[in-house]
């Protein structure tokens, strides 16, 4: 009995015991194929990659991943690269990064070709063609900076990968010497433990080397538990910790089937198996087998949902594709048939923006295609821009001579104006107005300009036959000058801030104005619009509240224009006009809304004619209350004239 105990403590035969222990643990394991099991199911994950080598986190945002970035100007790529590259996690965004700078480079070329084109075009020297804008510089100046990130970081990358591969091959050398030592159970379980946390807290090693390093561990980690049968209570107790966790992860697994978004369900699972993989240790032999079936069937549920999220996807990335070709082929349509006059060029260019419009908010398309698309459709419009500015360039001289016609009218007006028998080219200013409107196209910026001067010259020609404009005399002349110099010195006055006290002023400066002298016609009314034009500017300079300021300038205007009769029939006429030519623009802003009765009320040109719509709306408003006004005070300087025709007529009489 003494030599059978002697033998049973021998040390050697306590590494023989080990030894075949070691050997039918690696065989349990062989066996099982738990842990290359869970690697496997991490590397089928469907289109998203769970925890890469260096720690950082990569799931995929669809969003992002899938933008259209050939759909950005340059400069708009500019600006989201240096977002990107100088935001914190540059790194897990390089995908996008990448994507962005191949686009920059495409575009560009096709930016650097179409203006060397034009550069030729325009007798240049190929050999002398240079084109770098700035944008461009701080494009190269931003990838310089990436790559410079790029290598610095995988550089530090793979030096701290290595040191971390020697840790944890030396937290593998201390398992293996923790069996056979003679030693408290107890203490080599916390010693256990304690490397267990330290492999945890270690960082990634490279990736040639990740799982065979973690197929070493959890091999001896496993060894070590089966050790632990000489205290088989606490090894018991470990197990049924790490089972009751797995079960709480299938649990959780088999809920994520229940989540309607495809994708988070899929990025749980994601971290599930990592919680799986890398935090919680072994259950006993006889349920490896029945969990791992188990949280694999569950796992499996969620790939299948992801696989059919992403055919659904590829369907409308598919679809989007068809719609954007279409487009495309009513685009070449036009660039392939360019009209030949102005009216027909304007039809077009309102076409073929409505079709770039659609052509823009249509979603992605398939990535296989989306520069092509994008490209084809750069190509189209810079032709059709070409075909519309060579017909434009070749209308230059008919623009001119059309220009030309219509300064020689205004010229014409204005000599007639200053004719002492001005009156007799009554007729003659009808013909003009017929000349004006037969005159063919004229660019609409100079248009509208010589519009504006032609119109104020015409008003100003039928303004004196209603108002009875006459040349003025000799002493209306020298009344004329003391007023305009009464008039250049009312910008030194200094006005009361108080409104009534304002009032009082006002109405003195007005009657000393008025003892200047009588005037008559359009001499007249010119002079008190002078007056009042001084006055309001100095209402604007003063230091009345902005209130009171709105009611002095009431004031002024009504007190001036109720002793200018002629005035007041003016004012009334021009807000008449006014009038017509708002409701006149109103009703051409209302039929532009026809076109948008079966758009959506989210389309900008929609938002931007109803927006102009409102404002002249109210606009007009506001005038009609001022015409109510007018009229009013007519009927009031009308009766007052009455009453004192009237007066003198019966003072006549008593005579």
């Amino acid at each position: 009995m003494a030599n059978t105990k002697d033998k049973a403590s021998d040390p050697q035969d306590k590494k023989k015991v080990t030894s075949q222990k070691t050997i039918n643990a690696t065989e349990d394991a062989s066996k099982k194929k738990m842990s290359t099991s869970e690697v496997d199911l991490d590397n089928t994950t469907p289109k998203e990659v769970i925890v890469e080598n260096d720690g950082q986190k990569k799931s995929e945002n669809i969003d992002e991943a899938t933008k259209d970035f050939s759909q950005l100007t340059l400069i708009e790529l500019v600006e989201i690269l240096q977002k990107k590259v100088k935001a914190e996690q540059w790194l897990a965004d390089d995908k996008n990064i990448k994507e962005i700078i191949q686009t920059f480079d495409s575009v560009f070329k096709l930016e650097i070709q179409e203006k060397k084109e034009i550069f030729i075009k325009e007798e240049g020297n190929e050999i002398d063609f240079y084109f770098k804008p700035q944008y461009k510089n701080t494009f190269d100046q931003v990838v310089r900076e990436y790559k410079k990130n790029k290598r610095t970081y995988f550089q530090e990358r793979e030096q701290s990968q290595k040191l971390n591969l020697d840790r944890k091959l030396e937290i593998i050398e201390s398992l293996k010497m923790l069996i056979n030592v003679d030693e408290n159970i107890n203490t080599i379980y916390k010693k256990f433990k304690n490397l267990q946390d330290s492999w945890h807290k270690t960082g990634p090693v490279p990736r040639a080397q990740s799982n065979n390093i973690w197929q070493t561990y959890k091999h001896h980690t496993e060894i070590f538990y089966d050790f632990l049968h000489l205290n088989r209570e606490l090894r018991d107790l470990d197990f049924k910790h790490n089972y009751e966790e797995k079960i709480k992860i299938i649990e959780q697994a088999e809920k994520l089937s229940t989540i309607p978004d495809v994708l988070k369900a899929s990025r749980d699972l994601n971290t599930l198996h990592r919680l799986w993989k890398n935090d919680l240790g072994p259950v006993a032999k006889e349920h490896r087998e029945e969990l791992w079936t188990r949280f694999q069937s569950a796992s499996q549920i969620i790939h299948n949902r992801r696989q059919e999220f992403d055919k659904e996807y590829d369907n409308i990335l598919e679809e989007n594709l068809n719609k954007k070709n279409s487009i495309l082929n009513k685009m070449d349509e036009i660039k392939n048939n360019p009209p030949q006059n102005h009216n027909n060029w304007r039809k077009i260019i309102e076409e073929f923006n409505k079709m770039r419009t659609e052509f823009q908010s249509i979603g992605q398309v398939t990535k296989k295609h989306s520069k092509a698309t994008w490209n084809r459709f750069r190509e189209i419009s810079r032709e059709i821009n070409r075909e519309k500015n060579q017909f434009y360039k070749s209308q230059k001289s008919e623009q001119k001579k059309n220009i030309d016609l219509k300064k020689a009218l205004i010229s014409e007006v204005r000599e007639i104006l200053e004719k002492d028998d001005w009156r007799s080219y009554s007729n003659r200013m009808k013909n003009i107005q017929k000349d004006w409107r037969a005159i063919g196209f004229v660019p609409r910026k100079i248009s509208n300009k010589q519009w504006e001067e032609f119109r104020s010259q015409c008003n100003l020609y039928f303004e004196r036959i209603k108002s009875g404009y006459q040349r003025i005399n000799k002493n209306e002349e020298k009344a004329h000058q003391k007023k305009e110099k009464f008039i250049r010195g009312i910008k030194s006055f200094q006005i009361p801030s108080k409104l009534e006290s304002f009032k009082e002023f006002f109405d003195q400066q007005w009657i000393e104005y008025n003892r200047l002298g009588e005037l008559t016609g359009i001499t007249n009314s010119k002079n008190i619009e002078s007056f009042n034009k001084a006055f309001l500017a100095l209402i604007d300079k003063s230091d009345m509240d902005k209130n009171l300021k709105k009611e002095a300038k009431n004031y002024i205007r009504f007190s001036i224009i109720k002793e200018d009769e002629n005035g007041l029939s003016i004012e009334i006429q021009n807000t008449k006009r006014v009038l017509e030519d708002f409701n006149s623009e109103a009703r051409q802003l209302e039929n532009n809304l026809d076109y948008f009765s079966n758009s959506s009320t989210d389309n900008p040109l929609f938002i931007d004619v109803t927006s102009k719509l409102n404002k002249l709306k109210s606009k007009i408003e506001k005038h009609k209350e001022h015409l109510v006004g007018l009229k009013k005070l007519k009927r009031e300087v009308s009766a007052r004239s009455v009453s004192v025709e009237e007066e003198s007529f019966e003072g006549d009489i008593d005579k």
